[in-house]
C-alpha cells in the first residue's frame, strides 16, 4: 500500500493554487471542546427548562407532529426553543437580570437567544489540552503564513480568526455579498459570528433568508471554486450545507465546466478509530436534474499527513500583502484615482532582503533602476490602527510620514495615531516631520477627549473603576469596558494593560474598529496608547514646544 501521505502529495501536486480550507463544526469539536448543533440546542434548552431532562426530545418531538412525523430539522428546533427562550425573557425577572448586559444589544432588536448561543460558544472555546491536538493545531496554524489562501466557515465560533490572525473577516451573508473582496487571505464567516449575536444563523427563519439569497452567495464564491482547490474540514459527507452550496454553485456551471471542479473539491473524511484505513478515492454526490458533483475524498484517522503535504506548497510573499497589492491595484482601476504605489519594506522577520528584487509600479520608469525609485503606499486607516497595537505594519517610515500621513491627517481632521511614527522619524531623520504631521501632535492627554467625557469622569467620580484591572474584572463585556477606560484619568491608566485589553479586543472582534456606537471610542483608546507610549515623553516637537491649539477631538 503506497503511503497515505504520498497519495495525498499526488491528489495537490497537480493544482497551482494554494487552496481554501471550508471549515465545519468537526474541527471546532476537535480544537476548542465545542459541542455539537444538537448539544449546542440541549445546552440552550435546559436554560429554558431545567427541571425536564426530555425537553429537548419534546421540541423534537413537536416538530415531527408538525411535519406529519417527518423527519425535525435543526433550524425548525431551533425557532422553538427560541420562542420559549423569549417568552422566559419576557417573564422572568431573574432571567431577564442575566441578560443586562448586552441590553444595548436587546435595545437594538438582537434575539436573546442569539444572545445567548454567541455567548455559550464564546465562553466554551477552549484549547484542547490534548498534546497531540495541540501539535495539529499548531502545524495548522503555521499553514496560514504562507500555504493557505482563505477560509470558508458556517461555524460561529473564532478558531479560524486565531488559527490565522491578520486575514480580513467577513461576517455573514449579506456583508460577503455587498464587500469587494479580493479572495486572497480572507475568512468568509457565512452563517455569522459570536462577536456579532445579530449575525448568527440558526433557526428556520434565518436558513429560509440563507436560502433565498444563496444563488448569490454562490455567484460571489463561484471565482474562489474555479481557481482554487477547496479542502472540506470538520463536515460529514452528507452535511446539508455542503450540499445546499454545492448544489448553488453547480446551478451556475455547465457540464463541461463542472466536469472541471471534479480534482479541486477535496473532501476529508476523519474518523479517530486508529483501524481505520487511510485512502484517496473518488466520491460523487448527486443533485436533482441529474447533476452530479465528483470529487476527491481522503479517508484519515490522523491531520498530520495531510498538514504535511500542505505546507509543502506556498505563496513567494505574504498572502496578507498579496492581498494588499491586490485591493490596492482593484482600487487604483475601479477610481482612475492612482492615489498610491506599493512599496515592499519588510515582508517576514526572515526574509533575505538583500536578495529581494521585487518592484511592482505603474508609470514611466527613467533606466536608472530600483535605486532611484522612491514611492509610497497609503495605507487604510484601519492598517495605521492596528499597527500601533500588534506592531504588524509593513511601512518605509520616510514614505509614510512625508507622503501618507499629510494627506490621511487631512482627510480624518488630524485624529490619527500618529506619535509612533513621528517618533521613529525623528530617530531615524533626526529632524521634525513635516508640518501637517507635526501640527496633529497631541502634548496633554485630555486633548483626547471630548467635554463630555470630562464631564462624566467628574460627574461619576465617587462610584466609578480607577483602573483598567478593576473595570476588566467588573465589567462583563467589551463595549462597556471601553466606557468605563474612557473616562479614567491620565494617571489611572497603565499603556501595557490598556494595549492588553485593545489587542485581546481586536482579536474577539476584529469588527470593533468599524462598528456602529464603540469604533469612535475604541480609536480614541488606540491613540491614547499611542500617545502615552510614544508621544508623551518627546511633546510636539523635539526641538521645543509648539504653539498648535487642536480643536476638541470628538
Amino acid at each position: 500500500m503506497k503511503d497515505i501521505e504520498q497519495e495525498i502529495s499526488a491528489v495537490f501536486d497537480p493544482l497551482k493554487e494554494l487552496p481554501y480550507l471550508f471549515i465545519g463544526s468537526g474541527m471546532s469539536m476537535r480544537y476548542y471542546n465545542l459541542p455539537t448543533w444538537e448539544n449546542l440546542l440541549r445546552a440552550l434548552v435546559r436554560r429554558v427548562q431545567p427541571d425536564n431532562p426530555l425537553a429537548y426530545e419534546a421540541y423534537r418531538a413537536s416538530v415531527q407532529v408538525e411535519r406529519a412525523m417527518g423527519p425535525a430539522p435543526m433550524p425548525a428546533i431551533a425557532s422553538k426553543i427560541e420562542a420559549d427562550f423569549i417568552a422566559l425573557w419576557s417573564s422572568n425577572a431573574q432571567f431577564a437580570r442575566e441578560l443586562e448586559p448586552f441590553s444595548s444589544l436587546l435595545r437594538a432588536g438582537v434575539s436573546p437567544f442569539k444572545i445567548a448561543v454567541a455567548n455559550y460558544v464564546a465562553e466554551n472555546s477552549r484549547r484542547s489540552s490534548d498534546q497531540k491536538i495541540a501539535d495539529e493545531f499548531s502545524c495548522l496554524k503555521l499553514l496560514g503564513k504562507r500555504s493557505i489562501a482563505g477560509v470558508i466557515t458556517t461555524n460561529y465560533d473564532q478558531m479560524a480568526e486565531d488559527l490565522f490572525g491578520g486575514f480580513q473577516v467577513f461576517v455573514g451573508q449579506e456583508t460577503l455579498l455587498f464587500s469587494s473582496t479580493q479572495g486572497i487571505a480572507e475568512i468568509y464567516k457565512i452563517h455569522g459570528c459570536c462577536q456579532h449575536p445579530s449575525s448568527i444563523i440558526i433557526n428556520q427563519s434565518d436558513y429560509d433568508t440563507f436560502d433565498e439569497r444563496k444563488a448569490y452567495l454562490a455567484a460571489k464564491l463561484l471565482t474562489i471554486f474555479v481557481e482554487h482547490p477547496i479542502v472540506f474540514l470538520g463536515y460529514s459527507i452528507s452535511d446539508p450545507n455542503i450540499e445546499s452550496i454545492l448544489k448553488a454553485i453547480t446551478g451556475c456551471l455547465s457540464p463541461e465546466n463542472l466536469s472541471k471542479l471534479q480534482k479541486r473539491l477535496i473532501f476529508i473524511e476523519y474518523s479517530p478509530d486508529p483501524d481505520v484505513r487511510p485512502e484517496v478515492r473518488g466520491h460523487s454526490l448527486s443533485f436533482e436534474a441529474g447533476r452530479t458533483v465528483e470529487m476527491t475524498k481522503i479517508v484519515l484517522n490522523d491531520y498530520m499527513p495531510l498538514y504535511r503535504v500542505l505546507s509543502n506548497k506556498k505563496y513567494a510573499y505574504n498572502p496578507k500583502l498579496l492581498r494588499q497589492l491586490k485591493r490596492d491595484i482593484y482600487q487604483l482601476v475601479a477610481t482612475n484615482q492612482p492615489s498610491s504605489a506599493f512599496r515592499v519594506a519588510d515582508i517576514e522577520d526572515d526574509a533575505a532582503l538583500d536578495h529581494l528584487d521585487v518592484v511592482v509600479g505603474v508609470g514611466v520608469g527613467n533606466g536608472a533602476g530600483q535605486a532611484s525609485i522612491r514611492s509610497h503606499h497609503i495605507p487604510d486607516i484601519s492598517e495605521l490602527f492596528r499597527d500601533i497595537l500588534f506592531d504588524d505594519g509593513v511601512f518605509d517610515i520616510q514614505s509614510l510620514v512625508e507622503s501618507a500621513l499629510p494627506p490621511l491627517l487631512k482627510s480624518h481632521s488630524g485624529s490619527l495615531p500618529i506619535h509612533k511614527y513621528v517618533s521613529r522619524y525623528r530617530e531615524q531623520f533626526q529632524r521634525d516631520p513635516p508640518l501637517a504631521v507635526l501640527e496633529c501632535c497631541r502634548s496633554k492627554y485630555d486633548e483626547f477627549l471630548n467635554k463630555t467625557i470630562i464631564r462624566n469622569r467628574a460627574r461619576c467620580a465617587p462610584d466609578r473603576q480607577k483602573s483598567i484591572e478593576a473595570i476588566l474584572a467588573a465589567t462583563p463585556d467589551d463595549r462597556h469596558r471601553i466606557d468605563a477606560i474612557k473616562i479614567l484619568s491620565e494617571t489611572e491608566i497603565d499603556a501595557s494593560k490598556l494595549r492588553g485589553f485593545l489587542t485581546d479586543s481586536w482579536n474577539r472582534d476584529p469588527a470593533i474598529f468599524t462598528a456602529q456606537g464603540v469604533s469612535s471610542d475604541f480609536r480614541r483608546l488606540v491613540k491614547i496608547f499611542d500617545w502615552l507610549t510614544y508621544g508623551k515623553k518627546e511633546g510636539p516637537s523635539s526641538d521645543g514646544p509648539s504653539k498648535t491649539v487642536h480643536a476638541p477631538t470628538t
